[in-house]
C-alpha cells in the first residue's frame, strides 16, 4: 500500500480490493444488454470475447462490466464521504490495485463454471474513478440528509447525489433541504422521488424557477397521455395499417407509469413550494425562487428550519 495514502483512504482501497475479489455478477438488465448487443449468453460466448483483449467490442463489454453498480456505490458511500481523497490519491488506489493483479471472478447466474478475468489497468482506472471518490457533496447537504433520514437510506441518497449530473446549485440545494424535511417523513417512495427530481432537474439545470422547470415536465407529461388517448381513439376507428399511411405515429409510452410520474410530481411540489398547479394550489408563505447568495441561502434554511 503506498505509503502517503491517508488512511481513509488506505482503508477505501482494502474495501475496494474486497470488492473486485468478490467478482462481477451479470443482472439480468446487463444479460440482456450482452445477448442484445454482442449476441452473447453463456460464459463460453463471453470467454471468447476476452480472449480477444484488443476487439473494440470486448473492450466495450469489459468497460461496461467494470462499472461499479448502486450496490457496490452504496456500500462504499460512507467511507468514500470520510476519505476526502484528491486526485493524487485516487491514481495511488489505482497504482494499489493494479499492483496486486487481483483476479476478478464474472458470474453467470446459475452456470458452473466462472469466468475470471485479471483486469487492465484501464479497466481499474474505469471502475475506481467511476466510483466519484474525489467529488465532494456539499457540507450542509450532507447534514440535511443526516438529520432527516436514517440507516441504509442516508447512504442511498449520498451516493444519488455522488453520482448524479445534477449541478448541486445554491437553488439546487434548498430545493432538497426542503424535499429531505418533508418526503422522507411522508412514507413516499423517496428514493424513487429522488430519482425524478434529479432526473427532471438535470433536463434544465439553468433556470430562475425550479417550481417552473417541474411544471413544464408535468405539462409536457399531459400532452404525451393526451397524444396517447387520441392515438387509442383513431385506432378504435382504423387499422393499424391506415393510421401509418395517414402518417399517423403510435405514441410510445407507459401510460400507467406516466399518470404515477404526474401525481408524484404534484406530490414533491406540494411537499416543497407548498404549490403545485392552479386546479391545486395550497397557501404557503415560503417563497423559494428569489434566493441568489450565501446569504439568502442561510436565509432560507432559517425560514426551512
Amino acid at each position: 500500500m503506498a505509503a502517503d495514502l491517508e488512511y481513509e483512504c488506505r482503508q477505501l482501497a482494502r474495501e475496494m480490493e474486497i470488492r473486485l475479489s468478490a467478482g462481477i455478477f451479470l443482472n439480468r438488465d446487463t444479460r440482456q444488454f450482452m445477448a442484445s448487443t454482442f449476441s452473447i449468453e453463456s460464459p463460453r460466448e463471453l470467454q471468447a470475447l476476452l480472449d480477444a483483449p484488443d476487439d473494440s467490442e470486448a473492450q466495450s463489454l469489459l468497460e461496461l462490466l467494470f462499472t461499479p453498480g448502486e450496490t457496490i456505490r452504496v456500500e462504499l458511500e460512507e467511507i468514500i464521504g470520510k476519505s476526502a481523497c484528491t486526485d493524487k490519491d485516487e491514481q495511488a488506489i489505482i497504482n494499489h490495485l493494479f499492483q496486486k493483479k487481483i483476479a476478478v471472478p464474472i458470474q453467470f447466474p446459475g452456470a458452473v463454471d466462472t469466468l475470471t478475468c485479471r483486469p487492465a489497468k484501464s479497466l481499474l482506472e474505469t471502475w475506481v474513478r467511476s466510483l466519484k471518490i474525489t467529488t465532494r457533496l456539499p457540507a450542509e447537504l450532507v447534514a440535511a440528509v443526516d438529520t432527516n433520514t436514517r440507516g441504509r437510506l442516508k447512504a442511498q441518497i449520498k451516493a444519488a447525489l455522488r453520482n448524479t449530473r445534477v449541478d448541486l446549485t445554491v437553488s439546487v440545494r434548498r430545493f432538497l433541504y426542503r424535499f429531505l424535511e418533508k418526503a422522507p417523513a411522508a412514507g413516499n417512495p423517496f428514493l424513487e422521488d429522488l430519482g425524478l427530481c434529479l432526473a427532471i432537474l438535470d433536463e434544465q439545470p439553468e433556470t430562475s424557477s425550479l417550481l417552473d422547470l417541474f411544471m413544464t415536465k408535468k405539462r409536457r407529461l399531459l400532452e404525451m397521455l393526451q397524444q396517447a388517448e387520441r392515438f387509442e381513439k383513431q385506432l378504435a376507428g382504423n387499422n393499424i395499417e391506415t393510421l401509418i399511411l395517414k402518417g399517423v405515429r403510435a405514441p410510445h409510452i407507459d401510460k400507467a407509469d406516466t399518470r404515477n410520474k404526474i401525481a408524484r410530481i404534484d406530490a414533491i411540489c406540494l411537499a416543497v413550494f407548498g404549490v403545485t398547479d392552479a386546479q391545486l394550489q395550497t397557501p404557503t408563505d415560503v417563497d423559494l425562487g428569489d434566493f441568489t447568495d450565501r446569504s439568502d441561502l442561510e436565509r432560507a434554511v432559517e425560514i426551512l428550519s
